[in-house]
């Protein structure tokens, strides 16, 4: 891994095949590759192929799952051919080694903008077995790509699972606040708990408790907002 990191030939990422040394890799104890789910994958479609992903490798733990070991091997071999289509800019007149690096190896913003461990996680942190249809908080992360990739994806709190399922519980009953103007909405959120974050502790907290914190501010979500509005008026952010 450390090799291809340091040696990215971006014509290697645009051929059929990515030309790898099976001699350079060793086997994952207890994971194995799981039958047809390359043709289960649609780079057009990522809630579906999340779904996908996360079923083929439900028995991946946690501590495997935020190294990047078992993902870059799969973006490389496995997975190549959907990676590629997923993040299809690989064929663009002038994309550089960074492209490569931010999308097969290590997304210096957010997992969340990669296609297999961010699909893998924003699974895992929202699906929710007691629920008759367990994906359904899952389904609503996915219906907006800013929302999961840029606006929470950076957020350490929603590694969180609480956080996560709380805030996606709140947004599921109020679906509007998912349409026009959602982009900040986020942003405000984000900030929310990041202030309130400074004098709680919110790694404790159940899910009950984020989605309490919302609903109290409702009238004020329920707005729209500029980025600049959200930066600088405190008031805003009162309990």
């Amino acid at each position: 891994m450390e090799q291809l990191k340091r040696h990215i030939h971006v014509e290697d990422y645009q051929k059929s095949e990515f030309p790898y040394d099976p001699l350079m890799t060793r086997p994952v104890a207890n994971v194995y590759k799981p039958e047809g789910l390359l043709a289960k994958l649609d780079p057009n479609d990522d809630y579906k192929s999340a779904i996908e992903l996360y079923s083929a490798y439900k028995g991946v733990s946690s501590l495997l799952a935020s190294l990047p070991d078992l993902w870059v091997y799969l973006a490389h071999v496995d997975l190549f051919p959907y990676v590629q289509a997923r993040h299809s800019d690989v064929f663009k007149e002038g994309v550089d080694s960074n492209y490569i690096y931010q999308h097969w190896f290590k997304n210096d913003v957010s997992i969340f903008r990669m296609a297999l461990p961010g699909m893998w996680w924003s699974v895992k942190l929202s699906i929710d077995e007691e629920r008759s249809n367990p994906y359904e908080l899952t389904e609503v992360l996915f219906k907006n790509q800013e929302l999961r990739t840029n606006s929470f994806g950076p957020l350490m709190l929603i590694r969180h699972k609480p956080a996560m399922q709380g805030i996606l519980e709140f947004l599921k009953e109020h679906p509007d606040l998912l349409e026009d103007g959602m982009n900040m909405r986020a942003v405000y959120i984000r900030k929310l708990f990041n202030n309130i974050g400074g004098y709680r502790s919110l790694v404790y907290m159940d899910k009950d408790f984020f989605k309490k914190e919302l609903e109290k501010r409702i009238d004020i979500i329920s707005k729209k907002f500029t980025r600049e509005e959200i930066q600088t008026n405190k008031e805003l952010f009162n309990s």
